[in-house]
């Protein structure tokens, strides 16, 4: 009887496929310089508002300014920035240029769109997007495109409490 076999490359990219798809999104956080992933950031009794942007996105850097100035409005709400540039010096330059006063996680496309299709089944097709969680923890909201401040507000202000 044969044994099922299975190469020694094939089996690390098992192994590396099973930590990605199983571990959150980890990368450094600006603000306070350690180590912080999207899990820890979320729920907690607060609203979430997590933008995920891109440098080269001419729609995420012209609404960063009304997303900056809008901290602290919102109800009962945090904001969590996610740089998918893949390279924290431009994630800084951007975070100095624009002033962004919310922590953000460093991230890639690739990394962001596998834990966009872990929790919310769907694939990342563009930037900026935004995911809402509850102060549950749950996700209530995706959406890919520009959202103003004003929309973020009227949503939370609308949900159950």
């Amino acid at each position: 009887m044969k044994g099922f076999h299975i190469g020694k490359t094939s089996l690390s990219i098992i192994i590396l496929t099973s930590l990605f798809l199983s571990s959150p999104l980890i990368a450094k956080n600006e603000t306070k310089g350690k180590l912080a992933n999207i899990s820890n950031q979320i729920g907690k009794g607060k609203w979430t508002i997590i933008e995920a942007w891109h440098s080269k996105c001419k729609i995420c850097m012209s609404s960063m300014p009304g997303m900056v100035k809008s901290i602290g409005t919102y109800p009962n709400a945090k904001v969590l920035g996610i740089s998918l540039d893949g390279n924290p010096r431009i994630a800084q330059s951007v975070i100095r240029k624009y002033r962004i006063n919310f922590p953000t996680i460093y991230s890639s496309i690739s990394e962001f769109n596998g834990y966009v299709k872990k929790i919310a089944n769907k694939k990342l097709t563009g930037v900026p997007t935004f995911m809402i969680f509850s102060p549950k923890g749950k996700l209530v909201a995706y959406q890919s495109g520009k959202i103003s401040p004003q929309q973020l507000k009227a949503f939370i202000s609308k949900q159950p409490r």
